[in-house]
Formats: structure tokens, C-alpha cells, sequence
């Protein structure tokens, strides 16, 4: 296992500062945009039903920069931790250019394609026993 040279790694956390930065300006503008819709303003029910969609979209989009802020708070702590570019699933390294791609990832390609084909095993026969119970 060969470990990142210190610029490399002084690079990748101003990257991840920078996306930090960037998701915390965006989930700021998704909150003002909840809260504009939240005025109190007479509406039919089409109206509402599209400020319903707005709404959850927002919510959505809230959730996923949370998720992706959870993630870059993880990555600067192994950062911190001397961890960084270590798959945390196998302890392999990490590829330059996937750190490029997602510097917050903290497995590597050939890991995470393994954990996305077993979400999709997951998801595949949770749809089926689904179907299979509608058929019954």
C-alpha cells in the first residue's frame, strides 16, 4: 500500500473545504426556498399540490447535501487521521483518480461496485417477493 505524497493530500482537503463550503451555500438557499413557500398565501388545489412537489423535492435535495456534508466532514477526519485513500472496506488503496472524482469516497471503485450490485440484489428480490405477493 503506497500512501498519498502531502501535497497530493493538502490539495484533496482544500477540494473537500471547497465542497464543503459549496453544499452549506446550497442547503442555506434550500432552506430560504422552503421558507418562501411556506407563506401563508390563498391556494386551489392544484396550487397546492405543486407547492407538495416543491416542497418534497426541496426536502430531497436538503437530505442529499446532508448526506454528501456527512461525508466530506469524513473525509477531512481521515484527513486528520492519516487515513485518507484507504478503502475502509478491504484496506486497499484508493485511486488517484477516483479521489480526482469523488475525493470524499472512502472505498475504493472495485468495493463500491461490489456494495452497489448487492443494493441492486437487495432491491431485485425485494421487487420480486413484492410482485410475487400481488400475483398470489
Amino acid at each position: 500500500m503506497k500512501s498519498i505524497a502531502r501535497p497530493d493530500i493538502q490539495r484533496f482537503q482544500w477540494k473537500l473545504e471547497s465542497c464543503r463550503e459549496e453544499a452549506l451555500r446550497a442547503l442555506v438557499r434550500l432552506g430560504s426556498e422552503a421558507r418562501y413557500l411556506d407563506v401563508d398565501s390563498p391556494m386551489d388545489s392544484a396550487d397546492r399540490s405543486v407547492s407538495h412537489l416543491v416542497r418534497e423535492s426541496l426536502y430531497q435535495l436538503s437530505s442529499q447535501c446532508r448526506d454528501l456534508l456527512r461525508s466530506i466532514e469524513a473525509a477531512l477526519e481521515r484527513i486528520r487521521q492519516g487515513t485518507y485513500g484507504i478503502c475502509e472496506m478491504c484496506g486497499g488503496d484508493i485511486s488517484p483518480q477516483r479521489l480526482e472524482a469523488v475525493p470524499w469516497t472512502d472505498c475504493c471503485l472495485r468495493c463500491q461496485e461490489r456494495t452497489e450490485q448487492r443494493r441492486g440484489e437487495e432491491a431485485l428480490s425485494r421487487d420480486t417477493r413484492v410482485a410475487w405477493r400481488r400475483t398470489a
